[in-house]
């Protein structure tokens, strides 16, 4: 089995509903999000995925949150913003992108989504 992985990152706020804690105001953070894609068959240059591809898929993703106040991003206008609930919304806008344009056998292992370099959440599929 081979794995690849892709990095991006955005700026942006959010805060939580029903919080009891400063996190339920309003602020913000500079997000990281990584993407892990497994499959057992390379191409014929011996290449998973491009990593050009899977870059630029990602980056139309984050995009959606790029200086923004996610709180206001359906569907976290009504869901909570949590790293949880961001990673899985992630995870789903990237298998449908990735399967729509490449038409690739390759698994998204999982998407992990950091609030700061400390903290992180992820999300993937059994």
């Amino acid at each position: 089995m081979y794995e690849i992985s892709a990095v991006s990152h955005f700026d942006a706020a959010h805060f939580l509903r029903g919080y009891a804690g400063k996190c339920a105001n309003i602020h913000g953070h500079r997000w990281k999000v990584a993407i892990k894609l497994t499959g057992s068959e390379l191409d014929d240059m011996g290449i998973l995925v491009d990593f050009m591809d899977v870059k630029q898929v990602l980056k139309e993703v984050t995009e959606i949150f790029d200086h923004k106040l996610i709180n206001d991003i359906p569907p976290f206008d009504q869901l909570n913003p949590t790293a949880e609930n961001i990673a899985k919304m992630i995870f789903d806008e990237m298998k449908t992108r990735l399967y729509d344009r490449m038409q690739c056998q390759v698994n998204i292992a999982k998407v992990t989504v950091w609030e700061s370099e400390n903290t992180s959440a992820a999300y993937y599929e059994i």
